[in-house]
């Protein structure tokens, strides 16, 4: 019996390895996630970056278009201090659901939505600017810089 406990614990422990290969990001609450919703005409792309800096690209397919099988997720490390401050500004901009939503006009064809969520805790959209509000504004350019290390690859 004993020797049937371990045995199942080794099995499990290998399905959880295999799950989140080391190096790779969790999807965990400790992690913060961002997620363009892509459009008709542009994919959409979903981001998680991790306190470590492990974060991981996964793109997603346009809305209404059929397209190929899925792309493979680029895993990459934020730097440090940009990893750093951007936890910060997530907890001087919580909970992220308070901050005043901005509205802009967004083409049909070509409009989407930025956000940024933490544990449950989601933005408004980023992609409208932050109205004046500084802490808003420097979340904005902490996910803008995430981004574009990745439209860099």
């Amino acid at each position: 019996m004993m020797m049937l406990r371990t045995l199942a614990t080794i099995g499990l422990v290998t399905f959880a390895m295999m799950l989140h290969p080391e190096g790779a990001p969790s999807a965990e609450g400790d992690a913060a996630t961002i997620v363009n919703s892509g459009s008709t005409n542009r994919a959409g792309f979903r981001i998680v970056v991790e306190r470590s800096g492990a974060a991981e690209f996964t793109a997603t397919p346009r809305r209404r278009v059929v397209q190929p099988g899925p792309m493979a997720p680029i895993q990459m490390t934020v730097p440090r201090a940009l990893t750093e401050r951007f936890y910060a500004d997530l907890k001087a901009a919580s909970p992220l659901a308070s901050l005043a939503e901005m509205h802009c006009m967004k083409s049909v064809s070509f409009g989407s939505v930025l956000t940024v969520a933490l544990g449950g805790d989601e933005s408004p959209d980023l992609s409208c600017g932050d109205g004046g509000n500084v802490v808003f504004g420097n979340l904005i350019r902490d996910v803008n810089e995430i981004v574009a290390l990745f439209q860099g690859k």
